[in-house]
């Protein structure tokens, strides 16, 4: 596949990156404050939200996978779902100021719910879509990585927004600055990949049935893959969730010197992104895969024991740790793509949109019960963020929230992919009965 190909697929997840921390940090705030809606009704609306998030994958994976389309079921959904994201991203993003505040709440939880329902149907139809582009067990490592990087240069970007010299001094036209990066993006990627893209013809598969998904899970390959991405995913958002306080009170350093490792660990994982594709293919996808949770295990480690010289050491130590973040979204993909093949061959059933909603909804669960914990820890300990002193117990339990509990999770994850059983031989054996049964697909 030529590069050319696997960049403009991959386009989309500029714009769709651009939505994560707006929706996490930016969107609360902005309505709580300028807008001047209720926090405690804020905080409920995106909680709502997010939970009935975690229902709307999974469907939009069934729907997916029982579309016939000429254009591609894939395709079909990514074209549907763009302009309803497009629409509800300009009602939360640009809303307007001033009374009366039941208005603005109706908004709130109207532009919410489809930001959340059509972010989801975009994310599973456009990944679900790059499974299918290669057959290619080395192939797909390349496509994913391709998108794993782009990702993270949409997430740099929307990072970059509110540091803008213009928005500093106008914080509260940073969101909408926001927004408008993510309309301008979103529909250019799309059109890149809708134009330069195909999607592979469905063939001779026949659509799931209620036994399909009731048994999907009971698939060996596929729960232990997800096992291990979710208890790696926990750990990273588990860290995530405290990164500013580790830094501050166990380094010592300000928020401005903290930032500055953080957008080192972004740069670290864009450049993570071709290492994983190319070390997938170099060592197979499930032995590489250990290698990064072994190696995000160990240098977990090394962040703690390590004395640290100065700022530029500890960028030096996070960026490597960036690097081997990305193994997860790469190799996970590409693997679950792999044993959407298996299951194929074994059912008859095509369930890719189905297999890559799990993988959506076990990075949902984690993102949202890593930091939930950590935290909850933090304050049964007595942590005080306002504090300039901390108890022996709150610190030691910082350290064992953003430390200890991820590299024990991190560990526990390798040996779930160690044996992983589709190798790639055996995957090569599955494409040959597919061709055979499929009709040279």
């Amino acid at each position: 596949m030529r590069i050319v190909t696997k960049a403009a697929y991959a386009a989309p997840a500029v714009g769709l990156a651009g939505l994560g921390l707006p929706l996490l940090i930016y969107l609360p705030e902005y309505y709580g404050t300028v807008v001047g809606l209720p926090l405690g009704l804020v905080g409920m609306a995106f909680l709502m939200a997010r939970l009935a998030d975690i229902i709307v994958d999974p469907l939009a994976g069934a729907l997916i996978d029982r579309t016939r389309s000429r254009h591609g079921r894939f395709r079909f959904w990514l074209a549907l779902g763009t302009p309803l994201l497009m629409l509800s991203v300009y009602g939360l993003f640009m809303p307007p100021l001033g009374p009366p505040q039941a208005a603005s709440l109706t908004r709130l939880v109207l532009c919410l719910a489809g930001t959340y329902a059509a972010w989801s149907l975009c994310f599973v139809a456009h990944v679900g879509w790059g499974s299918t582009l290669s057959n290619d067990y080395d192939e797909r490592n390349a496509i994913f990585a391709w998108c794993q990087a782009l990702f993270l240069v949409g997430g740099l970007a929307i990072t970059a927004i509110p540091l803008l010299p213009a928005l500093r001094a106008t914080p509260e036209q940073a969101l909408p600055a926001m927004g408008w990066f993510i309309l301008l993006s979103l529909p250019v990627g799309v059109a890149l990949a809708l134009l330069l893209v195909r999607e592979h013809p469905a063939g001779l598969r026949r659509p799931p049935d209620w036994n399909d998904y009731r048994r999907l899970l009971g698939q060996a390959g596929i729960a232990r893959l997800l096992a291990a991405d979710f208890l790696s995913s926990t750990a990273v958002y588990a860290a995530g969730g405290v990164f500013f306080f580790y830094y501050g009170f166990i380094h010592g350093l300000a928020p401005a010197e903290t930032a500055a490792l953080l957008f080192a660990v972004k740069l670290g994982a864009i450049a993570g992104a071709y290492l994983w594709g190319r070390l997938g293919t170099l060592l197979e996808k499930h032995r590489a895969l250990a290698l990064g949770f072994g190696g995000l295990a160990l240098m977990t480690l090394v962040v703690h024991l390590l004395p640290w010289s100065g700022r530029t050491a500890g960028m030096v130590i996070l960026g490597g740790f960036g690097v081997l973040l990305s193994a997860d979204p790469v190799l996970v993909r590409s693997m679950m793509a792999d044993l959407g093949d298996e299951r194929r061959l074994a059912t008859g059933a095509d369930q890719m949109g189905t297999m890559v909603a799990l993988l959506s909804v076990s990075d949902k669960l984690s993102a949202a019960i890593g930091p939930a914990l950590a935290l909850a820890a933090l304050g049964w300990a007595g942590f005080d963020p306002q504090a300039a002193q901390q108890t022996s117990l709150a610190l030691n339990t910082l350290t064992a929230a953003a430390i200890w509990v991820p590299l024990v999770l991190q560990a526990a994850a390798v040996p779930l992919v160690w044996r992983h059983p589709l190798t790639a031989s055996r995957h090569q054996a599955i494409r040959t009965e597919l061709a055979v049964l499929e009709g040279g697909d």
